[in-house]
């Protein structure tokens, strides 16, 4: 439901409205472009929210996770998440969440990464490559450009994600194109090699 579309019109003459001054930060987040540039812009060098005032603190869910691994990483412009495990990568302007895991030779461009729900275990990693499947996060010597990577979506090695010019609505097995935005779907999963 929108607020400005259907909440306030649908309760007008039907209960009493007031309205309020706000001056603080403000960002509608109705669209795919305008979701993911107000988190984008968040790792900006000036972005429009400030994170670290000390009189009003921005508290998040208490998860109690390890730090984050990073390892001979290129990091220009990012928000990175705790319990991540980040090997020899290139981020740049990017937004990386909880558990997320980018592996050896990849490079993220304008791309937020929503990140796990739950660490495998080590039984569970080997099952999957039997089956081959591609573990949780990005693989080996991928490129994702202008992209969102929802929850729990498995990234196979050597993958190209870059929205062409004209595909606006372009819709494939875990995966859309909206507003110039790849998303790669909740769990998805992108084979090894894929191209999009």
């Amino acid at each position: 439901m929108d607020f400005g579309k259907e909440v306030i019109p649908g309760l007008l003459g039907k209960a009493r409205l007031s309205s309020f001054i706000f001056d603080g930060y403000w960002e509608d987040i109705g669209t795919v472009a305008s979701f993911f540039e107000a988190n984008l812009s968040l790792a900006s060098d000036e972005p429009p929210f400030n994170f670290f005032e000390e009189k009003n603190p921005v508290y998040t869910h208490a998860r109690y996770l390890p730090a984050s691994i990073i390892n001979q990483c290129s990091i220009d412009h990012a928000i990175i998440s705790d319990g991540c495990i980040i090997q020899n990568t290139h981020l740049t302007q990017c937004v990386i969440g909880v558990r997320s895991i980018i592996r050896s030779g990849s490079r993220l461009e304008r791309t937020i990464m929503l990140g796990g729900t739950l660490f495998k275990t080590p039984a569970e990693l080997k099952a999957c490559e039997e089956k081959g499947i591609p573990p949780m996060g990005v693989g080996r010597n991928c490129h994702v450009s202008n992209a969102i990577i929802d929850k729990n979506a498995r990234i196979g090695n050597d993958v190209t994600l870059s929205p062409p010019a004209k595909s606006e609505g372009t819709e494939g097995h875990g995966y859309v194109i909206r507003d110039g935005i790849i998303v790669v779907l909740k769990g998805a999963l992108i084979p090894d090699g894929t191209t999009i």
